[in-house]
Protein backbone atom coordinates (compact mmCIF):
# COMPACT_ATOMS: atom_id res chain seq x y z
CA UNK A 1 0.00 0.00 0.00
CA UNK A 2 1.21 3.50 -0.84
CA UNK A 3 0.32 4.77 2.64
CA UNK A 4 2.66 2.25 4.24
CA UNK A 5 5.67 3.09 2.13
CA UNK A 6 7.19 5.77 4.40
CA UNK A 7 6.92 3.43 7.39
CA UNK A 8 8.60 0.64 5.43
CA UNK A 9 11.38 2.82 4.08
CA UNK A 10 11.87 4.90 7.20
CA UNK A 11 11.75 2.92 10.46
CA UNK A 12 11.18 6.08 12.52
CA UNK A 13 8.33 7.41 10.35
CA UNK A 14 5.62 6.67 12.94
CA UNK A 15 7.59 8.31 15.73
CA UNK A 16 8.20 11.34 13.52
CA UNK A 17 4.49 11.54 12.77
CA UNK A 18 3.47 11.27 16.43
CA UNK A 19 5.98 13.95 17.43
CA UNK A 20 4.69 16.24 14.69
CA UNK A 21 1.07 15.69 15.71
CA UNK A 22 1.94 16.63 19.30
CA UNK A 23 4.30 19.54 18.69
CA UNK A 24 2.47 21.08 15.73
CA UNK A 25 -0.79 21.94 17.55
CA UNK A 26 1.15 23.09 20.61
CA UNK A 27 3.20 25.44 18.45
CA UNK A 28 0.05 26.86 16.86
CA UNK A 29 -1.67 27.42 20.21
CA UNK A 30 1.35 29.22 21.65
CA UNK A 31 1.75 31.19 18.43
CA UNK A 32 -1.88 32.31 18.64
CA UNK A 33 -1.42 33.34 22.30
CA UNK A 34 1.68 35.38 21.44
CA UNK A 35 3.22 37.75 23.95
CA UNK A 36 5.54 36.49 26.65
CA UNK A 37 4.07 32.97 26.39
CA UNK A 38 5.28 32.51 22.82
CA UNK A 39 8.56 34.33 23.48
CA UNK A 40 9.32 32.14 26.50
CA UNK A 41 8.58 29.01 24.47
CA UNK A 42 10.97 30.10 21.72
CA UNK A 43 13.56 31.05 24.36
CA UNK A 44 13.36 27.55 25.85
CA UNK A 45 13.83 26.00 22.42
CA UNK A 46 16.74 28.37 21.74
CA UNK A 47 18.46 27.32 24.96
CA UNK A 48 18.05 23.65 23.98
CA UNK A 49 19.43 24.39 20.51
CA UNK A 50 22.45 26.20 21.95
CA UNK A 51 23.06 23.29 24.33
CA UNK A 52 22.95 20.81 21.44
CA UNK A 53 25.30 22.95 19.35
CA UNK A 54 27.93 23.01 22.10
CA UNK A 55 27.48 19.29 22.70
CA UNK A 56 28.12 18.58 19.01
CA UNK A 57 30.83 21.12 18.24
CA UNK A 58 32.81 21.08 21.49
CA UNK A 59 32.68 17.66 23.20
CA UNK A 60 35.21 18.75 25.83
CA UNK A 61 33.29 21.88 26.79
CA UNK A 62 32.97 22.56 30.54
CA UNK A 63 29.63 23.51 32.12
CA UNK A 64 30.41 27.22 31.78
CA UNK A 65 30.45 26.88 27.98
CA UNK A 66 26.93 25.45 28.03
CA UNK A 67 25.80 28.18 30.43
CA UNK A 68 27.15 30.97 28.19
CA UNK A 69 25.60 29.50 25.05
CA UNK A 70 22.19 28.90 26.62
CA UNK A 71 22.09 32.32 28.26
CA UNK A 72 23.09 33.97 24.98
CA UNK A 73 20.41 32.24 22.92
CA UNK A 74 17.54 32.49 25.40
CA UNK A 75 18.44 36.06 26.37
CA UNK A 76 18.48 37.16 22.73
CA UNK A 77 15.00 35.74 22.24
CA UNK A 78 13.58 37.39 25.34
CA UNK A 79 15.05 40.75 24.35
CA UNK A 80 13.84 40.42 20.75
CA UNK A 81 10.33 39.58 21.84
CA UNK A 82 9.99 42.00 24.73
CA UNK A 83 12.26 44.98 24.00
CA UNK A 84 13.91 45.35 20.58
CA UNK A 85 15.80 43.49 17.87
CA UNK A 86 18.77 45.80 18.39
CA UNK A 87 19.05 44.79 22.03
CA UNK A 88 18.84 41.15 21.01
CA UNK A 89 21.59 41.54 18.41
CA UNK A 90 23.86 43.24 20.95
CA UNK A 91 23.23 40.50 23.49
CA UNK A 92 23.79 37.75 20.91
CA UNK A 93 27.04 39.31 19.71
CA UNK A 94 28.31 39.86 23.25
CA UNK A 95 27.41 36.32 24.25
CA UNK A 96 29.10 34.87 21.18
CA UNK A 97 32.23 36.87 22.00
CA UNK A 98 32.13 35.48 25.55
CA UNK A 99 31.70 31.96 24.14
CA UNK A 100 34.70 32.52 21.87
CA UNK A 101 36.86 33.75 24.75
CA UNK A 102 35.90 30.73 26.82
CA UNK A 103 36.60 28.40 23.88
CA UNK A 104 40.02 29.96 23.31
CA UNK A 105 41.54 27.87 26.09
CA UNK A 106 40.77 24.68 24.13
CA UNK A 107 41.69 26.13 20.75
CA UNK A 108 39.43 28.74 19.16
CA UNK A 109 37.16 27.54 16.36
CA UNK A 110 34.82 29.35 13.99
CA UNK A 111 32.21 26.82 15.10
CA UNK A 112 31.53 29.13 18.04
CA UNK A 113 29.56 31.26 15.58
CA UNK A 114 26.87 28.60 15.77
CA UNK A 115 25.80 30.25 19.04
CA UNK A 116 25.21 33.49 17.14
CA UNK A 117 23.31 31.66 14.39
CA UNK A 118 20.96 30.04 16.92
CA UNK A 119 20.47 33.34 18.76
CA UNK A 120 19.80 35.30 15.57
CA UNK A 121 17.32 32.82 14.10
CA UNK A 122 15.35 32.31 17.30
CA UNK A 123 15.45 36.01 18.18
CA UNK A 124 14.11 37.06 14.77
CA UNK A 125 11.24 34.59 15.11
CA UNK A 126 10.25 36.10 18.46
CA UNK A 127 10.64 39.61 17.03
CA UNK A 128 8.46 38.73 14.06
CA UNK A 129 5.63 37.50 16.28
CA UNK A 130 5.95 40.58 18.51
CA UNK A 131 5.28 42.91 15.56
CA UNK A 132 2.22 44.86 16.67
CA UNK A 133 0.21 45.01 13.46
CA UNK A 134 0.82 41.76 11.61
CA UNK A 135 2.94 39.56 13.85
CA UNK A 136 0.59 36.58 13.92
CA UNK A 137 -0.13 36.34 10.17
CA UNK A 138 3.55 36.91 9.36
CA UNK A 139 4.59 33.88 11.39
CA UNK A 140 1.64 31.84 10.09
CA UNK A 141 2.81 32.61 6.55
CA UNK A 142 6.36 31.59 7.43
CA UNK A 143 5.28 28.37 9.15
CA UNK A 144 2.99 27.45 6.26
CA UNK A 145 5.86 27.72 3.78
CA UNK A 146 8.46 25.90 5.86
CA UNK A 147 6.18 23.14 7.14
CA UNK A 148 4.79 22.45 3.66
CA UNK A 149 8.25 22.47 2.06
CA UNK A 150 9.82 20.31 4.77
CA UNK A 151 6.97 17.78 4.91
CA UNK A 152 6.53 17.31 1.17
CA UNK A 153 10.28 17.14 0.60
CA UNK A 154 10.50 14.32 3.15
CA UNK A 155 7.46 12.44 1.82
CA UNK A 156 8.36 12.77 -1.86
CA UNK A 157 12.00 11.91 -1.22
CA UNK A 158 10.96 8.84 0.76
CA UNK A 159 8.40 7.64 -1.76
CA UNK A 160 10.13 8.53 -5.03
CA UNK A 161 13.84 8.43 -4.19
CA UNK A 162 16.02 9.23 -7.18
CA UNK A 163 19.23 11.24 -7.57
CA UNK A 164 20.70 12.62 -4.36
CA UNK A 165 20.60 16.37 -3.81
CA UNK A 166 23.90 16.77 -1.95
CA UNK A 167 25.13 13.30 -0.93
CA UNK A 168 28.09 14.81 0.94
CA UNK A 169 25.62 16.46 3.32
CA UNK A 170 22.82 13.91 3.52
CA UNK A 171 22.34 10.58 1.74
CA UNK A 172 18.57 10.79 2.22
CA UNK A 173 17.78 14.09 0.51
CA UNK A 174 16.88 13.84 -3.17
CA UNK A 175 16.13 16.12 -6.08
CA UNK A 176 12.59 14.79 -6.18
CA UNK A 177 12.14 15.82 -2.57
CA UNK A 178 13.62 19.26 -3.25
CA UNK A 179 11.31 19.91 -6.21
CA UNK A 180 8.27 18.69 -4.30
CA UNK A 181 9.21 20.79 -1.28
CA UNK A 182 9.75 23.89 -3.41
CA UNK A 183 6.39 23.45 -5.11
CA UNK A 184 4.57 22.75 -1.84
CA UNK A 185 6.20 25.65 0.00
CA UNK A 186 5.40 28.07 -2.82
CA UNK A 187 1.80 26.87 -3.05
CA UNK A 188 1.31 27.09 0.71
CA UNK A 189 2.76 30.59 0.75
CA UNK A 190 0.49 31.78 -2.04
CA UNK A 191 -2.54 30.22 -0.34
CA UNK A 192 -1.71 31.96 2.94
CA UNK A 193 -0.99 35.18 1.07
CA UNK A 194 -4.43 35.03 -0.53
CA UNK A 195 -6.04 34.61 2.90
CA UNK A 196 -4.16 37.64 4.21
CA UNK A 197 -4.83 39.66 1.02
CA UNK A 198 -1.18 40.20 0.16
CA UNK A 199 0.53 40.96 -3.15
CA UNK A 200 0.40 37.42 -4.56
CA UNK A 201 3.12 37.69 -7.27
CA UNK A 202 5.54 39.01 -4.66
CA UNK A 203 4.40 36.41 -2.13
CA UNK A 204 5.02 33.66 -4.69
CA UNK A 205 8.63 34.80 -5.09
CA UNK A 206 8.96 35.22 -1.34
CA UNK A 207 7.61 31.72 -0.69
CA UNK A 208 9.94 30.14 -3.25
CA UNK A 209 12.97 31.94 -1.79
CA UNK A 210 12.03 30.96 1.77
CA UNK A 211 11.37 27.36 0.71
CA UNK A 212 14.84 27.15 -0.86
CA UNK A 213 16.34 28.71 2.27
CA UNK A 214 14.65 26.05 4.38
CA UNK A 215 16.26 23.32 2.28
CA UNK A 216 19.65 25.02 2.49
CA UNK A 217 19.30 25.38 6.25
CA UNK A 218 18.56 21.69 6.56
CA UNK A 219 21.53 20.79 4.35
CA UNK A 220 23.86 23.13 6.24
CA UNK A 221 23.00 21.49 9.55
CA UNK A 222 23.54 18.06 7.98
CA UNK A 223 26.99 19.16 6.84
CA UNK A 224 27.82 20.44 10.32
CA UNK A 225 26.69 17.19 11.92
CA UNK A 226 28.81 15.19 9.50
CA UNK A 227 31.84 17.33 10.29
CA UNK A 228 31.19 16.69 13.99
CA UNK A 229 30.73 12.94 13.35
CA UNK A 230 27.23 12.83 14.83
CA UNK A 231 23.99 11.59 13.30
CA UNK A 232 21.57 13.66 15.36
CA UNK A 233 21.99 16.81 17.41
CA UNK A 234 20.26 15.18 20.40
CA UNK A 235 17.52 12.80 21.50
CA UNK A 236 14.88 15.16 22.90
CA UNK A 237 12.28 14.68 20.14
CA UNK A 238 11.40 11.06 19.26
CA UNK A 239 11.83 10.30 15.57
CA UNK A 240 13.63 13.57 14.90
CA UNK A 241 16.58 13.56 17.28
CA UNK A 242 17.29 16.91 18.87
CA UNK A 243 15.67 20.32 18.65
CA UNK A 244 18.18 21.42 16.02
CA UNK A 245 17.23 18.40 13.92
CA UNK A 246 13.60 19.52 14.03
CA UNK A 247 14.01 23.24 13.34
CA UNK A 248 17.14 23.39 11.16
CA UNK A 249 15.02 24.23 8.09
CA UNK A 250 13.17 26.98 9.96
CA UNK A 251 16.31 28.74 11.18
CA UNK A 252 17.68 29.95 7.86
CA UNK A 253 14.14 30.46 6.57
CA UNK A 254 13.40 32.96 9.37
CA UNK A 255 16.52 34.98 8.62
CA UNK A 256 15.78 34.93 4.88
CA UNK A 257 12.14 35.94 5.41
CA UNK A 258 13.11 38.94 7.54
CA UNK A 259 15.76 40.13 5.06
CA UNK A 260 13.40 39.69 2.08
CA UNK A 261 10.64 41.75 3.69
CA UNK A 262 13.13 44.47 4.55
CA UNK A 263 13.85 44.88 0.83
CA UNK A 264 10.55 43.93 -0.85
CA UNK A 265 7.29 44.49 1.09
CA UNK A 266 4.67 41.77 0.79
CA UNK A 267 1.74 44.15 1.08
CA UNK A 268 0.89 43.99 4.78
CA UNK A 269 -1.69 46.60 5.74
CA UNK A 270 -2.48 47.64 2.17
CA UNK A 271 -5.99 46.17 2.08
Amino acid sequence: MVGSMPARRDPVFRRRLISALLLGPLALVLLWMGGLVFTAWVAAFAAAMAWEWIQMSDPKAPPVAYAIACATASGAVLLAGETSTQDALFWGAAGTLAAGIERWRRGWSIEVLGVLYVSLAAGLLASMRAEAEHGLPMVVLLFAIVWAADSLAYIAGTWLGGPKLVPQASPNKTWSGFIAGLAAGTAAGVAAGAVFDLNLPVVAVFAAVVAVASVLGDLAMSLFKRSFNVKDSGTLIPGHGGVLDRVDALMLAVITAVLFQRVIPLGWGMS
